[in-house]
């Protein structure tokens, strides 16, 4: 029973090893009692969590989370856990070599479902929106914003001079964008209509580069090599 839940620290993140055969209620109760425990040498610091040997649930996972939030000071920069994994191009290269690597991305929101006209999403960090953004939405975000759809809106990356920031999605078709403090309009003048806009397989990255804004796209052979499902 003492070995259900172990703590162990690694230079990027701490890592929590769940037994895999003891109930959730059970695994919980010893969560809480170790998180509290690990608090005395982690402190108040951002750190990022990654939850191994036992596959979760979205509603047990974010119950751990929750108990983090609640019976802690510890704050959480990024969740993994083994519902999914990522793996780099061989070589170890990203198909977006323009963009910086970082190791601390900071929080990031998730917005599940369509950012409709008029509806305005802004967020102190990342923003991943898991599903389209229509014209007449505006995502504002201190940091990265990725939408796994199609972003036909506005969106404003990096606020606060922010300019390593990038913006991704699927056809990326912006009204207009934004990241750090350059400004881009999209030269159509014809109001899109989201159920006519061409819909690819292509994952477009917007980012910074000597005061302009550039694209690069990568497609599905890529986006095979990257992630595994």
């Amino acid at each position: 029973m003492n070995d259900c839940v172990i703590l162990k620290g690694k230079k990027d993140r701490l890592v929590v090893q769940l037994d895999s055969n003891i109930d959730f209620s059970s695994l919980k109760d010893k969560f809480s009692e170790k998180i509290k425990q690990a608090e005395a040498f982690i402190g108040d610091a951002k750190i990022a969590i990654e939850f191994t040997n036992r596959k979760l649930t979205e509603i047990e996972e974010n119950i751990l989370i929750g108990v983090i939030n609640k019976e802690t000071n510890i704050k959480i920069a990024f969740i993994f856990s083994e519902k999914s994994t990522f793996s780099q191009l061989p070589g170890g290269q990203l198909p977006f070599n323009n963009i910086k690597d970082v190791t601390d991305e900071g929080c990031t929101k998730f917005h599940k479902g369509t950012l409709r006209s008029g509806h305005n999403l802004e967020f102190d960090g990342n923003v991943v929106v898991l599903g389209d953004v229509n014209p007449g939405a505006v995502i504002k975000s201190k940091g990265n914003v990725v939408v796994l759809g199609y972003l036909n809106g506005t969106v404003y990356a990096g606020e606060n001079d922010g300019s390593e920031a990038f913006v991704g999605a699927f056809s990326l078709n912006p009204i207009q964008i934004k990241i750090g403090q350059v400004i881009a309009k999209n030269p159509s003048t014809n109001v899109l209509d989201v159920n006519k806009v061409k819909k690819t397989l292509d994952f477009e990255v917007a980012y910074l580069k000597d005061g302009n804004i550039f694209i690069e796209k990568f497609n599905k052979a890529t986006l095979e090599h990257m992630i595994k499902i």
